[in-house]
């Protein structure tokens, strides 16, 4: 794909769901139809942890592949992954598992591109 396809500009982004509520659990499970690159997982913060220790794992199916640290940052504070890059297959799950805090919550949102092999329905 060259850098002027339309593609290549838009940042889509998919709204996972809120994380957090039992320590190491998985949350917020994403899969896309088609093949596309993960480029990071963001975090806003809904309910303030209460250890240093809190944040999000995230995770390719059962592999861990980036962290987020959230902390005791206050409800609204946000965050995200350094830059992941995971090429993902069509229906691959991506998801995150809560750290070491059980109290702390918060919105998790995936951003990715579509790989210029993904499938058109037709």
């Amino acid at each position: 794909m060259s850098y002027d396809d339309a593609n290549s500009v838009i940042r889509r982004e998919g709204f996972a769901g809120e994380a957090g509520g039992a320590a190491t659990t998985e949350y917020t499970k994403f899969r896309s139809f088609q093949a596309a690159k993960l480029k990071k997982a963001h975090a806003v913060v809904t309910t303030a942890g209460t250890t240093t220790g809190h944040g999000l794992g995230v995770y390719h199916g059962t592999t861990s592949i980036g962290s987020i640290t959230l902390g005791t940052a206050a409800a609204g504070s946000t965050a995200a992954s350094a830059t992941l890059d995971r090429a993902l297959a069509a229906y691959d799950q991506v998801s995150v598992k809560t750290l070491a805090d059980a109290t702390g919550k918060a919105h998790v949102i995936f951003e990715y591109e579509v790989l210029p092999d993904a499938v058109k329905t037709t």
